[in-house]
């Protein structure tokens, strides 16, 4: 049987297929990266007026048709322009999703020890902030480069870590315990990060900035982002755009651990 002068079983239809799938993931990759955030509502209104313009010239609403086509087409590069960092955000989200093909991977993967001596020293930094009642904000990096998110830092030239020297910065009125501490490995490598804050919402009314800092960054890089509360001393993570807890020290331990090697397990099969 032939279908438009080729055999359905064919290397042509075959091809065709491996075309349309290949779009239809691609399609998917974009709408799992942009969902949620503010500028999905923006390529929903192109979507509705693209199609509008559509409907109105298939019915002979030559002139409307031809302005909404058109006025489709200025705000979809009016959208680069409004919302680039969200672009560059969608983008950095694909570059996550293909690092996860190993053989484009080639950086360094934590170790067991690695991770242990963090979250150790975290767990125990933690449990000194509460028990002082003093804030903090601590990131684990995983695979994302998150230097870019990272605004007036100070470099600490990757300082083993240590729970000591964590509780020393981010004892007040020290000059680095406001900010984020960034962790990569077994390393500390800097102090006073200010960290990028989620957009406003109904979920983030009552949040303060730390606890915004930390969703914010977790809606943009794979990184986990521990923050104790100077108020209430509660203790919460943020991973994967959430902000979740609250954490009793040794639940905190496990669920960091599990973390860092579910990322790590997962890149690595």
């Amino acid at each position: 049987m032939n279908l438009l002068g080729h055999p359905i079983l064919s290397l042509f239809w075959l091809i065709q297929i491996l075309d349309i799938a290949l779009i239809t993931y691609l399609v998917w990759l974009l709408l799992r990266a942009i969902w949620g955030q503010p500028v999905t509502r923006v390529i929903i209104a192109i979507v509705l007026v693209w199609g509008a313009s559509v409907v109105l010239n298939a019915i002979g609403f030559y002139s409307i048709g031809l302005i909404t086509g058109k006025l489709a087409s200025v705000i979809i590069f009016a959208l680069i322009v409004i919302f680039s960092q969200e672009v560059k955000n969608i983008l950095a989200r694909f570059g996550r999703y293909l690092s996860r093909i190993e053989i484009l991977d080639f950086r360094h993967s934590q170790t067991d020890d690695e991770t242990l001596k963090s979250v150790e020293a975290v767990v125990e930094t933690c449990g000194y902030l509460k028990e002082h009642s003093y804030g903090g904000l601590m990131v684990l990096t995983r695979k994302e480069d998150i230097t870019p998110h990272c605004k007036d830092s100070f470099d600490l030239n990757d300082l083993p870590v240590s729970a000591k020297l964590l509780e020393a910065l981010l004892t007040p009125p020290g000059p680095y315990h406001d900010g984020a501490i960034i962790i990569k490995d077994d390393r500390l490598v800097q102090a006073r990060a200010i960290l990028p804050l989620t957009m406003p919402g109904t979920d983030t009314i009552t949040l303060g900035t730390r606890h915004r800092a930390a969703k914010g960054l977790a809606e943009r890089t794979d990184a986990l982002i521990v923050v104790v509360s100077e108020e209430t001393g509660r203790i919460k993570i943020a991973f994967d755009g959430k902000l979740t807890g609250t954490y009793s020290l040794e639940a905190l331990s496990e669920k960091l651990y599990l973390l860092i090697r579910f990322s790590r397990d997962k890149e690595q099969q």
